[in-house]
């Protein structure tokens, strides 16, 4: 009987995915220190985009963690599990720089409504 392909490629990005993880985590954890909030944003509008930053990451990252997974034990090309996951962890680095410091109500991608 032959061994299941291992997800080697999947275990890299979730390396890197765990790594975001933590300097998502700390700087949160920084920002609710300096403005002393335990619970909450108490009312503070950095402190809710960092936490909404956080959130976003965490609420996708295991389901795309698991579909690449599932993917490279399928037998998908190698290829595509590398720009998947490049893909996801590109974006989820630009969210994270871009979300915390816009200032304005449009999202970037998204058309200003008239």
């Amino acid at each position: 009987m032959a061994m299941p392909a291992l997800p080697f490629v999947t275990a890299f990005y979730a390396a890197l995915t765990g790594l975001l993880c933590v300097v998502l985590s700390v700087l949160v954890i920084r920002q609710r220190m300096q403005r002393r909030i335990s619970i909450g944003d108490g009312g503070d509008a950095e402190l809710g985009r960092m936490a909404r930053v956080f959130g976003n990451f965490a609420e996708y990252a295991a389901l795309v963690l698991i579909l690449l997974a599932l993917l490279e034990i399928c037998g998908g090309p190698r290829w595509l599990v590398h720009a998947l996951g490049g893909c996801f962890i590109v974006g989820r680095l630009a969210h994270a720089y871009g979300f915390p410091g816009r200032r304005t109500s449009t999202p970037a991608g998204r058309p200003a409504s008239p």
